[in-house]
């Protein structure tokens, strides 16, 4: 083994629901079933819009409501590491192993949740959010490494190192990662979230723990 990729939500972290769904209902957006922001998702999903053009939309809806740093902050203060989560970076990072996030998070966000385990990580591959010096946004730098993406990232990063697709690990739990498999690389779901976990073509494996340092029989 020589890399391990992580997904981010829901995997390292406690489930606190999606920070896209959360940011737009804290902005005081409707997120019901036949809300602006359902009818955004879907048609980025259907292909209708593309990730930058989503991420152009979102960007109008979050400054009409005046979104900034400070609120994003409020609204990422509860996020906190699953129990083992820690554990289990310090232990990989210990072992020589390359350890990469790739999620369709905020960056700042990731790096604020994990603290002192930023020195362990090799690589995050996110999101971004840009603000100005008043604290308001800006501009939503769309990560190219989300669903489809995340298999497009591991093949670049074996192409880079020289890496066996086999020899990478990657970590998820939910329907943005279901597209890993095509990468090759080994897929590990931990705690499944809306996603096909009983179809062991996508998940070479699922577990279900509360304590993340159980996966280290697995890696």
């Amino acid at each position: 083994m020589k890399a391990v990729i992580f997904d981010f939500d829901g995997t390292l972290t406690e489930k606190k629901g999606n920070l896209w769904k959360r940011i737009w209902k804290e902005l005081g957006h409707d997120i019901g079933p036949d809300s602006y922001y359902v009818s955004l998702f879907k048609r980025f999903m259907s292909g209708n819009i593309t990730h930058r053009q989503w991420c152009e939309l979102t960007l109008e809806a979050f400054q009409e409501k005046g979104f900034t740093k400070q609120k994003l902050d409020e609204i990422t203060d509860d996020m906190t590491l699953i129990q083992g989560a820690e554990d289990l970076i310090k232990y990989l990072h210990s072992k020589g192993l390359e350890l990469h996030i790739v999620s369709g998070n905020i960056i700042s966000v990731i790096e604020k949740v994990l603290g002192p385990n930023n020195r362990c990580i090799s690589a995050i591959k996110a999101n971004e959010f840009l603000f100005d010096e008043q604290g308001n946004i800006i501009e939503i730098v769309g990560t190219k490494y989300d669903h489809e993406g995340k298999a497009t990232y591991i093949k670049e990063l074996c192409e880079k190192k020289g890496y066996k697709p086999s020899e990478v690990l990657f970590i998820g739990n939910s329907m943005n990662d279901e597209w890993v498999y095509r990468s090759g690389a080994r897929t590990l779901c931990v705690n499944p979230d809306d996603t096909k976990s009983e179809n062991s073509t996508i998940w070479n494996k699922v577990i279900y723990t509360d304590n993340l340092m159980d996966l280290e029989r697995e890696i």
